[in-house]
């Protein structure tokens, strides 16, 4: 296995993990715990939500070698905060802030900024640490 598939893998894994996943599944499990009156597919995004994030951390890996400061803190925070804004934009045009939270209209834009902030964290520190700690990253 060459060097660049290796850390592809270890990529996928670091993004994958339990400690990437650990905010937004416990924002989903309070969600769930509040509005238990409804019907949440957890399961999907008990499947879904690593391999995205799993990817999305291959693809930094990929890209942070042409950015300035290879894996640096501000990298990882960028990546995290395009991902959250990814997740809320698709959220809030489903209408799961709605459901979730039970906010309507207008303040269910106020997601937005929570989840583009949480993901920033999760990739500017959880995911940043774990691919260091893998060797990704120096």
């Amino acid at each position: 296995m060459s060097d660049q598939q290796r850390k592809a893998v270890l990529a996928f894994v670091a993004g994958s993990s339990f400690v990437a996943l650990l905010i937004p599944f416990i924002v989903l499990g309070i969600a769930m715990l509040l509005r238990s009156e409804q019907n949440f597919p957890p399961q999907f995004l008990l499947w879904v939500m690593p391999i995205v994030m799993g990817l999305w951390n291959v693809a930094l890996v990929r890209l942070a070698p042409q950015l300035p400061g290879q894996g640096n803190a501000l990298t990882h925070w960028l990546a995290g905060m395009m991902l959250g804004l990814v997740f809320t934009i698709v959220g809030v045009s489903t209408g799961a802030p709605g459901k979730l939270y039970n906010l309507q209209g207008n303040m269910a834009y106020l997601i937005m900024p929570i989840g583009v902030i949480a993901h920033g964290l999760i990739w500017g520190v959880m995911v940043r640490w774990i691919n260091r700690f893998l060797g990704v990253f120096q």
